[in-house]
């Protein structure tokens, strides 16, 4: 009787205590904190258009700090909203592993007691919407409290675990496929997948282990194992990417062994088989040295080796050329000069998602020395340059150029080899406030003293979706492409967006010299439409892409129309 009472008492006396903090807390609050409007709770994910109008409110004191960082993560559907409150997505509700929030804190470029800076949280949100395993994600700052700030993270799981069985058809081809992979395997944000593919080439069973951070910090490493029909494959890797437009460093060691069986084409047709084998090794580093307003400078360096192997296959014709070994060693420097600067778009590249696009230039170049004495076949310098620029960036026009180029320097020859540059343009009108835009896209390659392994072609996959895949093959490639997209604001069951679109092609590969390019020697042009069809709730990175296309050109063996189903992660 007396343990009860002293209970009771002690229940009273912490009842008291709290009933006392509670209320001192809202004196606390009015005096030191104020909460913004924008709250996570209010955000609706299924319009991006709403995530991007939920900006924050508040003005930060100069030199806050963040004091809290709040992890909100929502379940795959909402059963509050009548429309998705059934037995079937509660289920999938109740089997599924929320993301754990060391996960979604270790995709951070920011810790709790940093320095506030609004570019950490922009590039957060950034990272968080590339993962596989979420299908939207939102940063912000919800309270200010003195010199700190409470910034909050939102995001929604997407369903991941799924055994997979597809079909694709392109360019007369058919590929098909059966596995079974996670991206979020048991919530921890690593990717495990077994998979098996038969293509017009070979049949492949193959086992991958991406993890993006290795014991919760940024570090990556992954592997993967590929059993074929023709050879295999063996990769494994190990980074410590430019997690942060802030990260002074970067690091990464690489591995790769593989043997296949290639063909070569001449008017659309194998003409042999050959087998490649490749050794690869690459070990890296990166260092921020400058930067000024939003640009920035990095100097790169490393050590590369390509070694391939080529031979005859028995029963199968000679060819004319069979490739000749080579072996590149050497180190290698280079820079990477970017500006950092973005913008957030809609229904430009995907269905009803937030975008984040460059608004400004990445310039990429490396130059190496291989040389004889490293165990190269021969001397070399090797260059390699990637450009791209944005030109244009508003709420309803996205305008980009790129300009890419590669290849060696034979010494002994006096020669370049596999040299090869590509020029490209892109435009979108429309998308980011209207349910419709226009796409277009005009790039041009040229290339020069390409060695037998390497073919420039074009059609199916290589673009012309109206002509069998390799349909033309040359040292010059041409392609102009003219979309008109539609991005209906329509959520079939809160499962699916539904995309739509006409298209035309005009193209073509050729060779400078006069050789045979192909079948039909001229331009190619095809007209078409499709249909796009994205998962909101499963595994949101792929799109499927269903394509009726009808060439206009090209000789008598094509079909009339040419049906595409496809895979993308884009529209």
């Amino acid at each position: 009787m007396v343990f009860g009472k002293t209970l009771v008492v002690s229940g009273l006396a912490l009842s008291a205590l709290a009933e006392s903090c509670l209320a001192a807390e809202p004196e606390t609050n009015r005096g030191n904190c104020v909460a913004s409007e924008v709250q996570p709770e209010a955000i609706d994910l299924d319009k991006p258009r709403d995530q991007l109008a939920r900006q924050s409110d508040l003005v930060i004191p100069e030199g806050a700090r963040i004091g809290e960082i709040r992890t909100l993560r929502r379940p795959i559907f909402d059963t509050s909203d009548p429309d998705q409150d059934n037995f079937l997505y509660r289920t999938l509700n109740t089997l599924n592993t929320p993301t754990w929030t060391s996960a979604l804190r270790s995709q951070l470029v920011f810790e709790e007691g940093d320095l506030y800076q609004p570019g950490l949280i922009s590039e957060s949100e950034r990272v968080l919407r590339q993962r596989e395993y979420l299908t939207a994600a939102w940063v912000g700052v919800t309270r200010v409290c003195g010199d700190e700030v409470e910034v909050s993270v939102l995001t929604r799981d997407t369903w991941t675990l799924l055994p997979s069985v597809g079909l694709s058809r392109s360019g007369g081809e058919n590929t098909s496929n059966i596995g079974l992979s996670d991206p979020n395997f048991i919530g921890s944000g690593k990717n495990v997948g077994i998979s098996y593919e038969k293509d017009p080439d070979r049949t492949e069973t193959s086992v991958f282990f991406d993890d993006p951070n290795v014991f919760g910090s940024h570090w990556q490493s992954g592997f993967s194992f590929e059993e074929r029909s023709d050879g295999r494959g063996r990769s494994l890797y190990l980074e410590r990417p430019f997690f942060s437009e802030a990260t002074p460093w970067r690091f990464g060691i690489s591995g790769l062994d593989d043997t296949r069986e290639e063909s070569r084409y001449v008017g659309a047709e194998a003409i042999a088989d050959y087998r490649r084998k490749q050794e690869q090794f690459s070990i890296d580093g990166g260092w921020r040295l400058a930067e000024r307003g939003s640009r920035q400078l990095r100097l790169l360096a490393g050590y590369r080796y390509d070694a391939l192997e080529f031979e005859r296959l028995p029963e199968e014709p000679n060819l004319d050329v069979l490739p000749e070994d080579r072996t590149l060693s050497y180190p290698w420097v280079g820079f990477d000069y970017r500006q950092n600067r973005f913008r957030e778009m809609t229904n430009l590249t995907r269905l009803q998602r937030v975008e984040d696009v460059r608004d400004g230039f990445v310039w990429r170049t490396e130059l190496g020395y291989s040389g004889s004495g490293l165990g190269a076949t021969e001397d070399r310098v090797v260059l390699n340059m990637d450009f791209q620029d944005a030109l244009l960036a508003t709420e309803t026009n996205y305008a980009r150029y790129s300009l890419a180029q590669s290849g060696t320097y034979r010494m002994d020859e006096d020669r370049v080899e596999n040299l090869s540059g590509t020029l490209g343009l892109e435009y979108f009108h429309g998308g980011s406030e209207q349910w419709n835009s226009w796409y277009t896209n005009l790039t041009f390659t040229a290339a020069h003293n390409l060695t037998a392994d390497q073919q420039l072609l074009i059609g199916g996959d290589n673009g012309l979706r109206g002509y069998p895949s390799e349909y033309q093959q040359g040292n010059r490639r041409v392609l102009w492409t003219l979309e008109r997209r539609y991005f209906p604001d329509w959520h079939p069951f809160k499962l699916f967006r539904l995309g739509g679109l006409i298209f035309t092609d005009v193209g073509r590969a050729w060779f400078t010299d006069g050789r045979n390019s192909g079948p039909d020697e001229g331009i190619l042009r095809d007209v078409g439409f499709g249909f796009r069809l994205a998962s909101s709730r499963i595994e949101v990175q792929r799109m499927l892409h269903l394509d009726f296309a009808f060439p206009i050109d090209g000789d008598d063996s094509i079909d009339e129309v040419q049906i595409l189903v496809r895979g993308r992660s884009q529209f």
